[in-house]
């Protein structure tokens, strides 16, 4: 198993993972909030905790990965309840709202699959696991960190020292003592949480101790991290935008609860910007990944932007920079199917050769130094990158043997692993293809330009890309 060393923002330092099984990584991450589709820069949270979990993978450990399903919240519940009668009962409001948070649920898994994100090996949904929040708060209660007050249960702060370390907060310099129903507040008030929120009119319950009522936001993650990956984990991820106070709230109940460190490494992702701006429907810079669908543009080459980045850096997403990556991948994988295929004779020797099978060890080598010091993709793509081009090269004056190409592809598969964006590409030769092809080599032959390009146009509406080599010959791909 290959070491591998994460930025930790419990302890702002960049610190070797150590599983609590050895060769197991438990992870959790935070799923979505299912009223609506996620947009890019919700995606780009879950892009890069799918190369933390395939960087894991390809490194040899196993993971078991929990990614919760949030289907009850304040806006589920006001998006979903906006058309029934106040006079609905609690079966047509459990209705409503199933409803809603399915068809969300399943255009996210949509999502998912077609930027190549690998299923979690558990998504709970939060409606799910009622029981197993009402048990936390009635052991909060027990321990005298939790009050109830007007049918709601509250977390009592100030019986939790630690609270703050993970988001740094002045606990003397801000107001204390104040509770609070919202799910999301501001960082200059330190405020008593609520864990059990009280039914409103018109909103869906469930029965618990404290009256009818529904759980607040943190609880949930807490619940189902506990329940379906134990009592202490090795790394629970999510945006920077939930330290505070999702995450920092679920360390006072994990820990309230269970009297000892619940999560060995909490890892954070950045922010997007769009063109240097925060993302904003009133901006008219608000994309989902079905608005660059039907712009045209391939999800891989959507995940290859995101991954390209580092992780802990903000991502300036552009146009320009989406046509960057698919230039990009386009690189990769002609390279690829390069070596997959038998090559053409070298033309002689080259007084720079070099060794394939060294210069592929050199990559691999360098890329896994990159991967391991923090996911820094940049420096693992650029180590990526220089071999190909030097096996270009190589290639171009003394053709690699099949073994030679063999190894190359073994990386190629490898890096793949982790990047998910140059597969094998099933290509069979059409004979309609290869006819056109014959008859554009004849054209350019008879310099009939016209006939040559009208060709060319006919095969790029089949779907084909031709590639004219030096050497006079010409491959072709599917787009």
């Amino acid at each position: 198993m290959r070491p591998i060393s994460l930025y930790n923002t419990l302890t702002r330092s960049v610190d070797p993972v150590v599983p609590l099984v050895p060769g197991v990584i438990s992870l959790y991450t935070c799923g979505p909030t299912v009223y609506n589709f996620a947009h890019i820069g919700n995606l780009k949270t879950y892009l890069f905790q799918d190369l933390l979990k395939r960087t894991f993978l390809a490194g040899g450990y196993q993971v078991r990965h929990c990614m919760n399903i949030t289907d009850v919240e304040d806006k589920i519940i006001r998006d979903s309840q906006a058309d029934l009668s106040p006079d609905a009962g609690n079966p047509e409001r459990f209705a409503a709202m199933k409803a809603l948070t399915d068809r969300y649920t399943a255009f996210f898994l949509e999502d998912l699959a077609a930027l190549g994100i690998l299923p979690p090996t558990y998504t709970p949904k939060a409606t799910e696991h009622i029981p197993d929040m009402i048990r936390m708060v009635q052991e909060l209660e027990s321990k005298g960190l939790a009050y109830s007050r007007d049918g709601s249960v509250y977390y009592r702060i100030a019986g939790l020292p630690q609270y703050g370390r993970l988001a740094r907060l002045d606990r003397d310099g801000m107001k204390q003592g104040v509770s609070v129903d919202a799910d999301d507040y501001e960082r200059d008030s330190m405020q008593d949480f609520v864990l059990w929120k009280a039914a409103k009119p018109g909103e869906p319950w469930w029965d618990s101790p404290w009256g009818h009522g529904r759980p607040g936001w943190h609880i949930e993650c807490s619940a189902m991290g506990i329940s379906l990956l134990g009592e202490r984990i090795d790394i629970h991820s999510g945006g920077v935008d939930l330290i505070f106070p999702h995450h920092e709230n679920e360390i006072a109940q994990s820990e309230g609860c269970l009297g000892h460190p619940w999560v060995n490494s909490w890892v954070h992702g950045e922010f997007l910007l769009v063109n240097g701006e925060k993302m904003s429907k009133s901006l008219g810079n608000f994309y989902t990944l079905r608005d660059l669908q039907a712009k045209g543009y391939d999800p891989r080459a959507f995940r290859f932007t995101i991954q390209s980045n580092h992780y802990r850096k903000v991502l300036n997403f552009s146009f320009d920079g989406l046509k960057a990556a698919e230039q990009a991948l386009k690189r990769i994988r002609l390279f690829r199917k390069r070596m997959e295929g038998e090559g053409l004779p070298g033309h002689g020797e080259w007084k720079a050769s070099i060794d394939p099978l060294e210069r592929v060890q050199t990559a691999r080598e360098a890329f896994w130094t990159a991967l391991g010091d923090d996911l820094n993709t940049p420096e693992a793509l650029a180590a990526l990158f220089t071999a190909i081009t030097d096996l270009n090269a190589q290639d171009d004056r003394v053709a690699l043997t099949r073994a030679e190409r063999d190894a190359v592809l073994a990386f190629l598969i490898e890096t793949d692993a982790v990047f998910a964006c140059w597969p094998h590409e099933e290509v069979e030769t059409d004979t309609a293809v290869a006819a056109l092809i014959e008859r554009r080599k004849a054209a350019k032959a008879a310099r009939d330009w016209a006939e040559a390009d009208k060709v060319r146009d006919r095969l790029k509406e089949m779907g084909i890309v031709l590639e004219d080599r030096k050497d006079g010959t010409v491959t072709w791909r599917k787009a």
